[in-house]
């Protein structure tokens, strides 16, 4: 039998990014962070510094993940299309779900050296109780509210209601997002499973916003476009225009070559945060969110701006789109329009050349009659100069040369019209293909 060449590396691909196993209670800092489609070796070099830092095993060459126990943290290191993601847990006694990070156990100068531009920084903290946390503590109030800073948290059951997550999606004062997961029972190949697409959820959540600020921006130029197209359209329309083909060219050039810019800047940002939008939607039916009583859905609470924000950008690019359709519309407009008046000048040009041509023919004619009363006047004083010599020689006995001479010239100026005949239309017959 003879195998695919990609069969082993597409069956290798079903197992690749494994869930790793996690006993509650423990803690996890997640680093989603941006390096571009080709920041990947950098990336790679700066994860194998950490763990040669350990004394631990480095990723091979080309890997795209990495799980390592490290002593103080373990850490997984998953290299994706244009971002790379940190998930440092620890798995150890939780008193106060905040207080402590796995983040501060990391070496300072390694931390403060990360390439790329940090687009999701979350501590998710996981306790082995699955109950609802009080809503008082005595003098100290709601103990969700404490925990996340007062701000206003989203609360919901998961995984059919064995497991119940908390949040807030703020940004607090040490640049983190945080997490809890009240998650009791889980086997743990399951809540590794379960933490994975929770961080999964904020992370691809927050690259799919990545394209609005594209499309904001790129609004204002798309309705600049759209004014200058509708502009050259009203010009095109205009019958008894004074503009010049050339000058409309050049404006609907410029706006075709602005519109090339948006799109060349935002293709395929829109390509990319329609396919993480997609992976959203398929975690949250992974993890089945519902309402808890007295708390925010997770649901609503996410995909309140996450699906303006998705139509937004749809509705940018399909305007992207029919812009363009529409340059190229009127390119085809314009050109024709160019191409026929240059038919018409050539058809005007052809007529004055065969005009030129019919008066060249008639001045030839003319010049051909007169051509042939000079030479026959010339042959005839050639004949009279042989009539009087033979004369002299008594050759033309009784005959007078100016008789002789007079009655040659008939025959002489004949004879000459049709050889002057013959050879013009020698010269203008067509030449026999060979």
């Amino acid at each position: 039998m003879k195998f695919h060449s990609e069969r082993e590396a597409l069956t290798l691909e079903l197992h690749d990014r494994p869930f790793r196993p996690m006993a509650a209670p423990l803690r996890v800092s997640h680093l989603a962070i941006a390096t571009g489609e080709r920041g990947g070796e950098r990336d790679h070099a700066q994860f194998a510094a950490l763990c040669r830092r350990y004394g631990k095993a480095e990723p091979a060459a080309g890997a795209k993940h990495f799980t390592v126990d490290l002593g103080p943290f373990t850490v997984k290191w998953e290299r994706h299309t244009e971002f790379s993601t940190y998930t440092l847990l620890r798995e150890e006694p939780v008193g106060q779900p905040f207080d402590e990070t796995v983040f501060a156990l990391v070496p300072a100068e390694w931390r403060d050296g990360l390439y790329g531009e940090v687009m999701v920084a979350l501590h998710l903290t996981v306790t082995a109780d699955g109950g609802d946390p009080p809503n008082s503590d005595g003098a100290d109030g709601n103990r969700l509210s404490r925990w996340f800073a007062g701000n206003p948290v989203f609360g919901c059951a998961l995984a059919d209601g064995s497991a119940r997550l908390y949040g807030d999606l703020r940004t607090h004062d040490d640049g983190f997002e945080r997490l809890l997961l009240r998650a009791a029972g889980f086997e743990p190949v399951l809540l590794g499973q379960l933490v994975q697409r929770v961080l999964e959820l904020v992370t691809y959540a927050r690259f799919a916003m990545l394209s609005l600020p594209i499309a904001r921006a790129a609004s204002p130029r798309l309705e600049g476009i759209e004014r200058g197209l509708a502009e050259v359209a009203g010009t095109l329309a205009d019958a008894g225009r004074g503009e010049s083909d050339e000058a409309l060219l050049d404006r609907l050039s410029g706006h075709s070559a602005e519109l090339e810019d948006v799109v060349a800047a935002s293709n395929y940002r829109y390509g990319a945060s329609t396919a993480y939008a997609e992976i959203v939607d398929n975690r949250l039916r992974d993890l089945q969110p519902a309402a808890l009583d007295g708390h925010i859905n997770l649901v609503g609470y996410l995909m309140r701006r996450l699906s303006p924000a998705m139509r937004t950008c749809a509705s940018v690019a399909a305007r992207q789109e029919a812009l363009s359709r529409r340059a190229n519309r009127l390119s085809s407009l314009l050109r024709t329009g160019i191409e026929v008046r240059l038919e018409a000048q050539n058809r005007d040009l052809l007529e004055s050349m065969n005009r030129r041509s019919a008066q060249a023919l008639a001045l030839q004619r003319t010049v051909e009659g007169l051509s042939v009363v000079a030479v026959s006047y010339y042959a005839i004083g050639l004949v009279k100069v042989v009539l009087e010599g033979l004369a002299k020689a008594d050759r033309l006995g009784e005959v007078s040369p100016t008789v002789a001479t007079a009655l040659a010239v008939p025959l002489v100026v004949a004879a000459i019209w049709l050889g002057m005949r013959r050879l013009t239309h020698r010269v203008l017959e067509k030449p026999k293909a060979e």
